[in-house]
């Protein structure tokens, strides 16, 4: 299922109205796949962290209805105390379902910013092991 609104339709956050991916964050918002840090707060020019990349991705396998059973226990990870609560079931899933493998000697560092690579392996590995599934 595709998600799809109206113009002018769904969530617009105050710092969004006027922006470039205004509509994309709106039909986003509005299907529960990313949210805002408020309720006027969605800041679009941020970098993204690892643990919102990956509950953006929970969020949109649940919206697809994809299995997201897969949860790992993140103690092999030196820095799991360090994964946000609101994102500790994503997190976990991610890890579970193979998208995130951490940065070796037991780093998942869940709040650093990605990389384009890092997006680009997570983004294979979620289609290879989630989307086809």
């Amino acid at each position: 299922k595709a998600f799809k609104l109206a113009p002018q339709s769904g969530k617009v956050f105050a710092d969004t109205a006027n922006h470039w991916a205004k509509d994309a964050i709106a039909a986003a918002a509005a299907n529960g796949i990313v949210s805002g840090y408020d309720a006027d707060t969605f800041a679009p020019n941020e970098f993204i962290t690892r643990e919102q990349m990956a509950s953006i991705l929970y969020r949109y396998a649940i919206y697809k209805g994809y299995d997201v059973s897969a949860a790992a226990e993140l103690t092999n990870f030196t820095d799991a105390d360090s994964t946000s609560s609101w994102a500790l079931a994503s997190v976990r899933w991610a890890v579970g379902a193979g998208l995130i493998s951490g940065k070796g000697n037991g780093i998942l560092d869940p709040g650093g910013t990605a990389t384009r690579a890092e997006i680009a392996s997570i983004l294979k590995q979620f289609i290879e092991n989630i989307a086809t599934n």
